[in-house]
């Protein structure tokens, strides 16, 4: 050993060390009284914390912590003789202020993440907390705390960080309770007709590909599976995928693209398909299903481009159809009357 440790060594003398006959010599002494003394503080006081009374008497929060534990079971317990000193002498109501004054109001955190997770599946508060970079068990505390109806708030950075959280990727999705099985199976193969291969849809889930080929196979989704075709549908719907080859396969299996459904009936197992089957087929165009088209599209948020996109058509061609409707107009000719259809009410992206 250093020559350090070996003369410190030397010099300790028994009266140093704790023990049952000689009391409690050198720098440590029995930590009852003091626990005592701060669980009461703890239980009169529930805005003073652990960790507040920790930092008033030098000592780290573990170690407090610890000797809590073990007097409330009854097993001995030694703790530094100063931070017994200090801990007797720590007075609640001098805590109290210095517990609240780096913090704010937590209600309005713990109503935000409530509010998220009545929005979002799979919305675990760890989750929300990581979306928000702010430590989980931070949260966590928050939460509970106020739940209990403790009052010791929350640091105002936190607080900020937290509420700044609007919206929640992959793998969370909004709830939609109305979506069944055959519905994200219609989903799923509607994007491979696109052109977007299970790569780049797992991707935009943020699942993997085994996951949608295993709910492909088995016809039932997980949570997590679900969130993922949504999540999918909702980002990659509106424009054509880059994949020819996954066009190909999907139209040898006769799977209908996103266009051959609306919002209302896609999720029905007995529905048909409807709408355009198959886009860039701008020869099999004529204007009143062109317009058809696109005011539907419009209408579920899409703009001029998008909706071009989402048809394959160029927007040359979309002009030249649309004109001949606007030739007979100003001639004093009604539009010709437009297919039926039956018309969603709101977006077809989840």
């Amino acid at each position: 050993m250093s020559a350090d440790v070996a003369h410190r060594l030397l010099l300790l003398s028994t009266a140093d060390l704790p023990s049952e006959d000689g009391g409690y010599g050198g720098q440590s002494t029995d930590a009852v009284e003091a626990m005592k003394h701060v669980n009461r503080m703890l239980v009169d006081h529930p805005e003073v914390s652990v960790s507040v009374v920790a930092r008033a008497a030098q000592m780290t929060m573990s170690t407090l912590a610890a000797a809590l534990k073990d007097v409330k079971a009854g097993r001995p317990r030694t703790i530094k003789a100063q931070s017994a000193e200090r801990l007797l002498a720590l007075d609640a109501d001098d805590l109290m202020p210095a517990s609240r004054k780096d913090t704010v109001e937590a209600a309005p955190v713990v109503e935000h993440v409530r509010q998220l997770q009545e929005a979002y599946e799979l919305a675990s508060i760890a989750f929300i907390a990581k979306i928000a970079g702010v430590n989980p068990s931070t949260l966590t505390n928050a939460i509970n705390d106020h739940a209990a109806g403790l009052r010791r708030g929350i640091h105002p950075t936190t607080a900020h960080q937290v509420l700044a959280v609007a919206q929640l990727p992959a793998p969370a999705f909004r709830r939609c309770p109305g979506v069944t099985d055959i519905g994200l199976t219609r989903r799923l193969r509607g994007l491979c007709a696109l052109g977007w291969t299970l790569k780049a849809i797992a991707r935009a889930g943020g699942t993997t590909v085994k996951s949608l080929t295993d709910f492909h196979q088995a016809g039932s989704a997980t949570p997590s599976a679900k969130g993922a075709v949504l999540a999918g549908w909702g980002r990659l719907s509106h424009r054509p995928g880059p994949s020819e080859l996954a066009r190909q396969r999907a139209m040898a299996k006769r799977w209908d693209p996103p266009l051959a459904w609306d919002e209302e009936s896609i999720d029905r197992p007995a529905a048909q398909p409807c709408g355009t089957r198959t886009a860039g087929r701008s020869g099999e165009w004529t204007p009143e299903l062109l317009r058809l088209e696109i005011d539907f599209l419009r209408g579920t948020g899409l703009n001029w481009t998008e909706s071009l996109a989402r048809l394959g058509l160029g927007s040359q061609r979309a002009h030249e159809l649309l004109a001949r409707i606007e030739e007979a107009v100003e001639h004093g000719c009604p539009p010709p009357p437009l297919p039926s259809r039956p018309q969603p009410s709101h977006a077809l992206a989840a």
